[in-house]
């Protein structure tokens, strides 16, 4: 998949998606604050669906069907709650347009223009998406046609959201952003209202140099008051962009 320019998410501005000749806009975590950042997480896990993190059997119980497939079948099941939180990250995704989704695409509609997400789109739009939001590729878990494989794939999901959240010693609230902003604040001596208006790639651009920066920091500190044996710390101006 193709790799979105650095400068480009840098910027904060909307990402080309030519597939479906529509710009996909970077929200910012204030927007993100507006829906819930556990929300956002789980709107993610089921929009940017890929069967390749399940099992090998849950894999072959859905044999060669597509992933914009699988996941337009767990929308059309009577689970509501997931259904809500993809709502909502396509709202923040498309902010201007009319959402709709119809049995073999999802309709973006804004005054007379439309634009569709659908089977021949829907990988360059997840591609998008996971680098928006820095999420690696296959973050994220599955899906399934009839209602009752929707329903147990759906809370597979959770469960293995959940079970990742509490690997890394985090919450079940599953936020992280919030500590960023936190400690960005005190440590950078900044807003925090400014750092709220940051996009997610924005915001963990600037945290991860500013680890490298206090590492070097208390380094160079501990060498000056005479501290033997340290080890070497990485350039806090090396390049942190995969």
């Amino acid at each position: 998949m193709k790799k979105i320019d650095t400068l480009s998410l840098l910027s904060g501005d909307d990402i080309p998606f030519p597939q479906a000749e529509i710009s996909i806009h970077q929200p910012t975590l204030k927007e993100i604050g507006l829906i819930g950042e556990s929300n956002f997480h789980v709107g993610c896990h089921f929009l940017l669906f890929d069967k390749n993190n399940l099992s090998e059997k849950d894999r072959s119980d859905l044999g060669d069907l597509s992933n914009f497939h699988i996941f337009m079948s767990v929308m059309s099941s009577q689970e509501v709650s997931h259904k809500t939180d993809v709502f909502l990250i396509l709202s923040l995704l498309f902010p201007e347009y009319e959402i709709k989704f119809e049995k073999d695409k999802i309709l973006l509609q804004k005054e007379k223009f439309s634009s569709i997400i659908n089977e021949q789109n829907y990988e360059d739009f997840k591609n998008i998406v996971n680098q928006i939001f820095c999420l690696g590729a296959g973050d994220e878990e599955t899906v399934n046609p009839a209602d009752a494989l929707a329903a147990k794939i759906a809370e597979k999901i959770k469960k293995g959201k959940e079970k990742r959240m509490a690997s890394k010693g985090q919450s079940d609230k599953m936020t992280i952003y919030d500590q960023y902003v936190s400690i960005l604040a005190v440590g950078e001596q900044k807003d925090m209202n400014s750092l709220l208006n940051y996009t997610i790639y924005q915001i963990r651009n600037e945290f991860k140099r500013f680890q490298l920066w206090d590492s070097n920091d208390i380094y160079i500190k501990a060498k000056l008051a005479g501290a033997q044996n340290l080890e070497e710390v990485d350039n806090w101006m090396e390049d942190i962009h995969p």
